[in-house]
């Protein structure tokens, strides 16, 4: 079988860590599954990141790959990109690279340079050149925040969220949806066949998140980053509105003035997104918060497991999620979870994680105040987290994703 895959958003994460999202990390770890596998040919493609396809090669044939890529660069742009790739630290390098990018590509006449029996979009609207009476199209959809909560996404999400899913032929192309929620939306939204939307779930990685045994490990981490080394609690995301932070921070404030909890310190680890600024300065203008709240901004792969870890728990309050990596990622460190019952979250956390409503502070409330006063609670959450992460797994996700391919070459008049 052979598949053209798009891998622009893996492409995005080596030139930028800002670009190493969720999305980044399906794209990489499906990749890396796809390479090891003997019962697909496999050519690879960036139309939104092609200058990064030097950074992509270099990093896979590193790891040992040695891949066939498609729409190969002109010298003149590999010159180009060359230049912005020196100068990368001036503030408007990297639009000015997309710019650039885009402004080449679009002189392009492109189309699929052999015949392929599957081309998939991991994120990016499906193009119109890989329409071929003998490809299947596929694309990867992981959420429609922009329809179902338009006020939570900026007017570029929105955009680009309903490009991506108006590119879908409902009638000739294929569909995989990161959840069971995110394939109900989408065929509703659409009027889609759920025949051609499969469910693909995401999984946390093992070689970045696992119970750290050694706490001298965990302890050597949170001290070269300048964190308490124990009495925290910890959320990880990408710091705007529809993670709902600002309810978490409320209810932290009001735990803290319970006996004995005025030590406890709150870890928001990051970027920095949109709508944050009176957020931040809320923060910073308030004593109490000011002290106990610390913003790590960006963290590296390698320092997360320490960090999960660390943490007397994970609070995830989000109101939608299309997945929802961060609790899994918590739940496979042993990290009891305490997250959203909405959307997504219910179906990737399970009875492992304790479910509140993302609006109701006495119920956040109580599940922290819960967790620092039942070490039997922590234990029996850590130990159920585990197991239940268990269910999913990166090798699972290919494996499904390989089957919705087989499905669609055998059934084409479907």
């Amino acid at each position: 079988m052979k598949i053209a895959l798009d891998i622009s958003k893996f492409a995005q994460g080596q030139l930028e860590n800002s670009g190493k999202t969720g999305i980044y990390r399906y794209t990489s770890n499906l990749l890396k599954q796809m390479l090891g596998r003997l019962d697909v040919a496999l050519s690879l493609s960036s139309l939104k990141f092609p200058h990064a396809m030097e950074e992509s090669q270099v990093y896979l044939k590193n790891k040992g790959y040695d891949v066939q890529y498609i729409f190969e660069n002109s010298n003149f742009e590999n010159w180009v990109y060359g230049i912005l790739k020196k100068h990368r630290t001036m503030p408007y390098n990297f639009l000015l690279s997309l710019l650039i990018a885009t402004a080449f590509q679009s002189l392009k006449t492109k189309s699929l340079p052999q015949s392929y029996d599957i081309f998939h979009s991991s994120y990016f609207p499906i193009p119109g050149f890989a329409s071929s009476s003998n490809t299947r199209r596929f694309i990867t959809i992981h959420d429609i925040i922009f329809i179902l909560y338009p006020t939570f996404c900026t007017i570029n999400q929105k955009k680009r969220t309903r490009q991506i899913v108006q590119s879908i032929d409902i009638h000739q192309d294929w569909v995989l949806a990161v959840s069971k929620a995110t394939k109900r939306s989408l065929c509703d939204y659409t009027g889609i066949s759920e025949n051609r939307v499969f469910i693909t779930h995401l999984a946390a990685s093992s070689e970045l998140y696992y119970p750290q045994k050694n706490k001298n490990q965990t302890t050597k981490v949170l001290q070269r980053l300048g964190l308490p080394q124990s009495d925290y609690f910890l959320s990880l995301a990408t710091i705007e509105p529809r993670k709902n932070l600002q309810f978490a921070v409320r209810c932290f404030k009001k735990i803290l003035s319970e006996p004995g909890m005025n030590h406890f310190k709150y870890i928001i680890a990051g970027n920095k997104g949109w709508k944050t600024d009176h957020f931040y300065q809320e923060i910073l203008s308030d004593p109490v918060l000011n002290k106990h709240v610390i913003f790590t901004g960006f963290i590296p792969d390698e320092y997360l497991s320490a960090i999960y870890n660390g943490a007397l728990a994970f609070i995830y309050p989000s109101l939608y999620e299309g997945f929802g990596l961060p609790p899994l990622e918590a739940m496979q460190c042993g990290t009891p979870v305490i997250t959203s019952n909405t959307s997504s979250l219910p179906e990737v956390v399970g009875d492992a994680g304790i479910m509140i409503d993302p609006k109701d502070d006495d119920a956040l409330c109580q599940a922290m105040i819960d967790i620092v006063k039942s070490n039997k609670l922590r234990n029996n959450l850590s130990k159920k987290g585990i197991e239940r992460a268990k269910l999913f797994s990166w090798e699972k996700c290919a494996d499904e994703t390989i089957k919705a391919y087989r499905f669609a070459l055998d059934n084409k008049n479907l």
